[in-house]
């Protein structure tokens, strides 16, 4: 039977997660994290009479990431008092870094799977069983994670999804050329400019399995 391979959360001090400044391996394996993603739009609609606004695509939201982090300082998994296991993970993913003057960058690891990445959004604490003095025997920590990727990646992916540059695409069901020009240029009316550039004789006649050449925005 193989070694137990635990959830890590990996430090950098840099959007580009090259620069790496210390990790942490979870006591005890979660057993399940969360993960959202969702898609953000204006509703904006001053149509007088409208019962439903229209809603416009404004881009696509920032990720999320939850996780409980579990802390036992009964002696049974570790000897560390609770206090200083959690003191340990927050100086790594919570406290303000002096040096780059924001928190850390963070990354999740299950064993060479890379989870998440971004930055810590929320920290929350449940103190769920006490010592005789108060103290804390065990805890639980949760964490939500947004997010982060750097500017020069946005930027590469971006270009690479460039109306600037040409396109292959193989139509798929349910897709028409109107549609498919709108998806890389964001205006369904070039489809007259790429049926001619395809030497289509009718873009109604593209069926799933057609090669579709979309040329550079002239």
């Amino acid at each position: 039977m193989g070694e137990l391979t635990k959830m890590k959360i990996v430090a950098y001090k840099d959007p580009d997660f090259s620069s790496q400044l210390g990790d942490y391996d979870v006591l005890v394996n979660p057993e399940n994290y969360k993960q959202k993603n969702e898609q953000q739009y204006t509703t904006n609609d001053t149509t007088i009479g409208s019962s439903v606004p229209t809603s416009k695509y404004k881009g696509g939201g920032s990720g999320m990431f939850d996780i409980v982090l579990f802390f036992d300082g009964t002696g049974i998994i570790s000897k560390k008092k609770v206090d200083e296991q959690i003191k340990e993970v927050k100086n790594l993913v919570y406290q303000y870094n002096g040096d780059i003057h924001e928190p850390n960058y963070l990354r999740v690891y299950w064993g060479t799977q890379s989870l998440f990445q971004g930055r810590l959004k929320s920290w929350n604490v449940n103190f769920t069983m006490l010592d005789m003095d108060g103290s804390p025997l065990r805890a639980e920590v949760s964490l939500v994670l947004i997010a982060s990727v750097s500017a020069k990646k946005k930027a590469l992916e971006e270009k690479k999804n460039s109306s600037d540059l040409t396109h292959i695409r193989t139509v798929l069901d349910g897709d028409n050329l109107p549609l498919m020009c709108y998806r890389i240029y964001g205006d369904s009316s070039y489809y007259i400019k790429v049926a001619q550039y395809n030497e289509l004789t009718n873009f109604r006649s593209i069926k799933p399995g057609d090669v579709i050449i979309f040329p550079p925005v002239i």
